[in-house]
């Protein structure tokens, strides 16, 4: 299990004894309809997306909502699936969690969206980040592979109307301290933003199920692993923001 896979399941479990980790948290996703709800819970994976795409297909009533816990996944699975529940216009409820590529790309992509007051929202990058710990060896390949999933992405946040300046925008907000503390295992592994940041940035339809959303409170002992960005008094929405391989 990574680091942020662990974290994750520890904002998730709490700190009192650190369980034996289930298959979900090993990344054996779990798809069904329960109650209503197309549920996907685990890592965002091909077989995961094309379960809930055939589960789908073959309900006779189809849910009007995707319930989803997850630390994300491929890039290129993640927008696969955000495509997905845009083009059926299905509404996103986060579950516990929805980390990385879940929140670049699936939690976006619902037409309402749906959090607990201890829902965790957690963004730590995506294609367009400027640092990456690539092997010599692998630069090329690597350069031809971050070139696709840039445009990928980048339509993308063009077609659902978000700034897609969302996954990166906080990296650079990091201190010196926050960096090495993250070297050493126990730094922050990610960011989030107020429910008005979000929507400055573009995602609107938030619902609040609980008329509150502020899961530091209910998991205090966590909050120190997400730091909170805010928008900058100059910021200015834009839809396309990074378009070719030297914008950002």
């Amino acid at each position: 299990m990574t680091r942020f896979s662990l974290v994750i399941s520890l904002l998730v479990f709490g700190c009192s004894t650190v369980p034996k980790p289930s298959n979900t948290e090993l990344g054996i996703a779990f798809t069904a309809i329960e109650n209503g709800f197309l549920i996907y819970k685990g890592v965002i994976t091909r077989d995961a997306n094309e379960r809930a795409f055939k589960t789908y297909s073959k309900a006779q009533i189809k849910p009007h909502t995707l319930l989803i816990s997850s630390s994300g996944g491929d890039i290129n699975l993640g927008i696969a699936l955000g495509n997905w529940v845009k083009e059926n216009g299905l509404n996103v409820e986060v579950k516990d969690f929805c980390a990385s590529s879940c929140a670049n790309y699936v939690f976006p992509a619902g037409r309402l969206k749906y959090l607990s007051k201890d829902s965790v929202l957690i963004w730590h990058g995506s294609a367009w980040q400027t640092h990456w710990d690539i092997d010599d060896g692998d630069k090329a390949r690597f350069q031809q592979s971050i070139q696709s999933m840039r445009v990928k992405e980048t339509e993308f946040f063009a077609k659902i109307l978000v700034d897609n300046i969302l996954p990166v925008y906080g990296q650079s907000k990091f201190n010196l301290w926050d960096k090495v503390l993250s070297w050493i295992g126990l730094g922050p592994i990610g960011f989030d933003y107020s429910i008005s940041d979000l929507e400055n940035l573009g995602i609107t339809g938030i619902n609040l199920k609980d008329s509150e959303w502020n899961w530091r409170a209910y998991k205090p002992n966590k909050k120190h692993l997400v730091r909170r960005f805010s928008l900058t008094d100059d910021y200015r929405f834009t839809i396309n923001r990074f378009v070719s391989k030297t914008d950002y």
